[in-house]
């Protein structure tokens, strides 16, 4: 949520909570609570996500803040700056090619660091599914990113 700013974060921060305290009639005890709270969350951050100006403005906005942070004393620091910003703008356009579903479950796994179980939950899904689609997601992402490297 922090790459779409403190302020916004927040504001989606408030809404989740807003929207689990509506639905609290909803949630079966059965579950985990975390998974619940993370699926409402994810839920929020995709529709802002979407109404948002895609991800276009999302990659301009880390391009401009290591722009900003990039106010480095030697050639070769900037050198190294210039190419984890070009890695990171490679990642970017082949996250963007990936499904949403895709998106998904990479963020949820390997930048929240969920578990199959807790994604399964969150995605009601059962885990050998989960993990089929996550190896499915990898192999695509690491074809966009090598196809990248390429050109």
């Amino acid at each position: 949520m922090t790459r779409l700013g403190s302020g916004l974060a927040e504001e989606i921060t408030q809404e989740v909570f807003v929207a689990a305290w509506q639905g609290l009639a909803k949630y079966r005890a059965e579950h985990n609570l975390r998974a619940w709270l993370y699926g409402i969350a994810n839920n929020m951050c995709r529709q802002t996500y979407r109404n948002r100006t895609r991800r276009a403005t999302i990659a301009q906005t880390c391009l401009e803040e290591i722009r900003e942070r990039s106010h480095a004393e030697t050639p070769k620091l900037l050198e190294h700056q210039a190419e984890a910003a070009s890695q990171l703008q490679q990642l970017q356009n082949s996250m963007a090619k990936l499904s949403d579903e895709e998106r998904i479950l990479i963020n949820l796994r390997y930048w929240r660091g969920l578990s199959m179980q807790e994604i399964a939950s969150i995605m009601n899904k059962s885990s050998p599914t989960i993990r089929k689609r996550l190896e499915r997601a990898q192999r695509r992402l690491k074809e966009y990113v090598n196809d990248a490297e390429k050109t």
